[in-house]
């Protein structure tokens, strides 16, 4: 069971994501986030050291949480390795995640210069060298296409996800559910073309590299809690 200092610091990451959708980030104070806590401005800073890092940590919460999702369905089906499904799943996971979706887009209207923040690098060299490896594992057991460099592939992967989301209305909520499960099932074609190797994939392969799969996810959703100050990402 969290202890009384990460209930709080979960808290603060609750009442910071809340304040920069309503407000966006150049508007909110750390004076915002305390009283909307129910806490001291001095109590933010046991937890953060600057305001920076407390809206950071935010955005590295969010990708954890998207990471654990993305672990429980490799865990009950191995088949969402493979790229299609994993832009799918992440599609249809980023829209409930606002903020992630505005990191992923870098909107600076919402994250003001957060979004272009030199000390979230590593954050994304980290994610960069996760799917790096995984295409490297699916590549090497003939599960997508070897015909294009490694390095294509990421680069094509991460333009047409980007794409898609920059694509979609910006008014989300009065946007119908079930247009962004065909929008997410036509992302899932549009890789599974450019990517896939041709046919059906191996099942038995599939289920083989599967915990190596989620090794590789384990020690990205760590990485990641490693990087949260003041609250937990153990999902």
């Amino acid at each position: 069971m969290p202890g009384p200092d990460v209930e709080r610091g979960e808290r603060i990451l609750d009442a910071a994501a809340e304040l920069v959708l309503r407000l966006g980030y150049k508007r909110v104070t750390i004076e915002d986030v305390a009283k909307q806590a129910g806490i001291g401005k001095g109590t933010v800073y046991l937890h953060f050291r600057t305001r920076t890092e407390l809206f950071l940590s935010v955005l590295v919460r969010e990708s954890a949480a998207m990471t654990a999702e993305m672990l429980a369905a490799l865990e009950r089906d191995p088949l969402t390795m493979l790229p299609a499904e994993q832009a799918q799943m992440v599609y249809v996971g980023v829209l409930k995640r606002p903020l992630l979706r505005a990191m992923f887009v870098r909107d600076v209207e919402l994250l003001g210069d957060l979004a272009t923040d030199p000390a979230i690098t590593p954050l994304r060299r980290v994610k960069t060298d996760l799917f790096g490896d995984m295409f490297q594992l699916l590549r090497e057991h003939g599960l997508v296409r070897t015909d294009v460099p490694l390095e294509s592939q990421r680069l094509l992967l991460s333009a047409v996800q980007t794409g898609f989301y920059l694509a979609r209305p910006m008014l989300g909520q009065f946007t119908d559910p079930h247009d962004d499960e065909a929008t997410a099932a036509l992302l899932a074609h549009t890789v599974r073309t450019a990517l896939h190797a041709p046919g059906p994939p191996d099942r038995a392969v599939i289920e083989a590299l599967k915990p190596k799969m989620l090794a590789l996810l384990r020690d990205f959703h760590h990485a990641l809690g490693a990087t949260v100050h003041g609250g937990s990402t153990q999902n």
